[in-house]
């Protein structure tokens, strides 16, 4: 369970990374989708969904570790595959 919460721990720093990274973009499709979100509820909505993620994945480690870790995992996943995909693409 302790290694879990570790690499889930791991991996959430990464995911604010990737997220910060994505904020500090001037990419449209970025600011076209948190814009209408960041002018209802405030700039920083998007950080708070994504500590209250990585709160969640680590309270499910300590009662199921696998599920967690698997989940806490994919979503990293994908959300790298997202990061890789708009950093890359052409504006």
């Amino acid at each position: 369970m302790l290694i879990a919460i570790v690499a889930i721990f791991c991996a959430g720093i990464g995911n604010f990374a990737m997220h910060r990274a994505f904020m500090e973009s001037d990419d449209p499709l970025i600011q076209q989708m948190v814009k209408p979100l960041a002018d209802k509820v405030g700039p920083n909505i998007t950080y708070i969904f994504e500590f209250l993620l990585l709160v969640g994945a680590m309270a499910i480690a300590t009662r199921n570790w696998f599920t967690a870790l698997l989940l806490y995992g994919l979503y990293t996943v994908f959300n790298a595959m997202a990061f890789s995909w708009i950093m890359q693409r052409p504006r």
